[in-house]
């Protein structure tokens, strides 16, 4: 009787650009104007997956063009998402090795914090630039995403998964 087991086949980079696309369409839809305190971020929250998952294949770099694309998209200050994505890479690239091997619930805590610190960098950028300061709402948004991270890890292995028989 042949048992198989799990095993992940390797991420194609037209995968990552693909969920990336998706998550930018996603965040710059209209309903997130009217529930601004309530949206997740789903670009730094694929930032940190793929970050964690994938640190060969995405870095820095791209989180930083990922950012100013936000910021050209959303017509916010220049600068201020590639900062806080850039941060938040920075950090997740870190601690990448022991990140990965965490449970899934621990690394939506880790998530959590990641993006709380995303939010409040650009909330800094804001406020130096003179605007008021939103509220406390603003960070609802990072707790959705974490409550999130365990599904989206879940979806995003299962497409990787293989099942390969164990030869006896």
């Amino acid at each position: 009787m042949p048992i198989s087991r799990q095993m992940l086949r390797p991420v194609g980079g037209g995968f990552i650009f693909f969920s990336f696309v998706i998550a930018l369409l996603i965040n710059l839809l209209p309903w997130q104007i009217t529930a601004i305190s309530f949206a997740p971020d789903f670009v730094a929250l694929l930032i940190i997956y793929w970050t964690l998952n994938q640190p060969r294949r995405f870095g820095i770099a791209w989180a930083f063009l990922l950012g100013i694309l936000m910021d050209v998209a959303d017509g916010n200050v220049l600068g201020q998402h590639a900062l806080a994505y850039t941060v938040i890479t920075y950090l997740a690239l870190s601690r990448q090795r022991q990140l990965a091997v965490f449970p899934f619930w621990q690394q939506a805590l880790v998530a959590l914090a990641l993006l709380l610190l995303s939010q409040s960098i650009m909330l800094a950028i804001r406020l130096l630039m003179g605007a008021s300061f939103i509220g406390w709402g603003y960070f609802a948004g990072s707790l959705l995403a974490a409550f999130l991270w365990p599904p989206l890890s879940n979806l995003m292995i299962m497409y990787q998964r293989k099942d390969v028989p164990d030869e006896l």
